[in-house]
């Protein structure tokens, strides 16, 4: 795509408005440095507009009025900045009046409000980044595990973006081949043309396949694996959420019926987001309330990606409990955690064991926290297979990629049987064509208005 750089010059504030230590209005644009110049003042006295790059400067902003704020101003001159444009960062006290009143100093004097994901979409524009990796600002801004954080960070570096690149510049190559095998087709060997042709299609095949199962891990990393607490009224599903939390977050009482409605938290297991729902207990009931608790937990189970059922040590199966299992006999992301292992066990594993066979029973005691550990260590073990992403992983982060790739690798797959069933290499390179047209909107090679509108659209302004 050809380097825009936009004539106009935006604003926002790029901090969470609030009280607290610091804010930022940020500005970026050609005048950026020309408004700074009438709205700061350096206690030196120099000018933004005489400061060097990548310096912080000590100052106040100022209106008609007087004193709006005392601030440090930061200066970054294009091209290297994060936008490519001349970039002035005004580091306010943070809190309401006095962010607004420098935004708005800085709009009088010929700034425009920023849009959402403005600042990132000029670096695109400018040619800083591509889309791949202005998507990872917004999964780093999302991360919510040290391990979610250095797979949006790995993104942001190129890595997949490298990836992408390497399918397409294959892809390209085998365009190339195909139309000199049209050109040329008299003076070389057509079948091992063909032939050539079906191998390097077979190694791009099998780079968009290994990407495409990369988004499972990627999905569990970005967004975590929801995850429900399910169980009879009273087994102690909110003590366990609560042990799992390592905190008092749902109330917990001995009487039936306490959750009437799902609770949900986040919890870092060894590096993997599990988003903890708990449950209104799973029965029969009258009360309108609690018929609707039950339905939103049925609800809750079929969308879940791991369920922990929970059973009471202390007594047998009641019918309950069987039909609870029953609904979940099918799904294999299940987990049976056997609570109350403080009193005497009275429940039957075998009968648990032969109705749902397979599963992983755990034993745990969320009154006294006993083997809690060893519950997160077979959560664990079912998310990844007890194998978590290296650090240098690299994936596929959301629907948006996952839907490019997926229309990329049916058209390989239709030029892959194009050359089996011998048709002509006109029509091969058709399918090939729009495989490197497909994957190229992952980097934003290929990618119209509209799209770019609607990735954007999803980030906060003043980023």
């Amino acid at each position: 795509m050809t380097k825009i750089m936009l004539d106009d010059t935006i604003v926002a504030i790029s901090t969470p408005v609030g009280e607290g230590g610091i804010g930022i209005v940020r500005l970026s644009g050609r005048d950026s440095l020309k408004i700074a110049d009438k709205v700061f003042v350096s206690k030196n006295g120099k000018r933004p507009s005489r400061f060097k790059t990548y310096t912080v400067h000590y100052g106040t902003i100022r209106d008609n009025k007087g004193i709006v704020d005392e601030v440090i101003l930061t200066v970054m001159r294009a091209p290297r900045s994060y936008t490519k444009e001349d970039v002035v960062e005004i580091n306010c006290h943070s809190g309401i009046v006095p962010l607004r009143k420098t935004l708005d100093l800085v709009l009088k004097n010929g700034a425009r409000l920023a849009e959402p994901g403005e600042f990132t979409k000029r670096a695109f524009l400018n040619g800083r980044i591509d889309i791949s990796q202005a998507e990872s600002v917004l999964d780093i801004i999302r991360s919510k595990t040290d391990l979610s954080l250095k797979l949006a960070v790995n993104n942001l570096e190129g890595l997949l973006s490298k990836k992408i690149n390497c399918i397409r510049e294959g892809l390209m190559d085998i365009l190339v081949r195909i139309e000199a095998s049209i050109d040329f087709s008299e003076e070389e060997d057509v079948f091992t043309k063909k032939k050539d042709i079906l191998n390097k299609l077979s190694k791009v095949n099998k780079a968009l396949e290994k990407l495409i199962l990369s988004r499972d891990q990627g999905k569990i990393l970005r967004q975590g694996i929801n995850t429900v607490i399910c169980g009879s009224p009273n087994v102690g599903k909110s003590s366990l959420m609560n042990a799992l939390l390592k905190e008092s977050r749902a109330i917990v009482t001995h009487i039936p019926g306490t959750t009437r409605d799902t609770i949900e938290e986040v919890i870092n297991i060894k590096g993997i987001p599990v988003v903890l729902t708990d449950t209104a207990g799973i029965n029969k009931t009258d009360h309108p309330v609690e018929r609707e608790g039950v339905k939103r937990s049925h609800d809750s189970v079929q969308a879940a990606d791991l369920i922990l059922v929970v059973l009471d040590n202390g007594r047998l199966l009641n019918k309950n409990d069987r039909d609870i299992i029953k609904n979940i006999k099918d799904r294999d992301n299940v987990i049976i955690v056997v609570n109350k292992d403080d009193l005497k066990a009275h429940i039957d594993i075998k009968d648990i064991k032969k109705i749902l066979p397979g599963r992983p029973i755990i034993k745990i005691s969320a009154l006294n926290q006993s083997n809690i550990d060893k519950l997160e260590d077979v959560i664990y073990d079912m998310v990844f297979k007890g194998k978590i992403p290296s650090p240098d992983f690299v994936g596929i982060s959301n629907s948006r990629q996952l839907d490019i790739l997926r229309r990329s690798h049916e058209e390989v797959r239709q030029a892959i049987d194009a050359v089996k069933s011998k048709a002509s290499m006109d029509c091969v390179a058709i399918y090939v064509r729009s495989s490197i047209e497909a994957i190229g909107e992952i980097t934003g090679d290929t990618i119209t208005e509209e799209a770019l509108d609607k990735i954007f659209a999803e980030f906060c302004v003043g980023k």
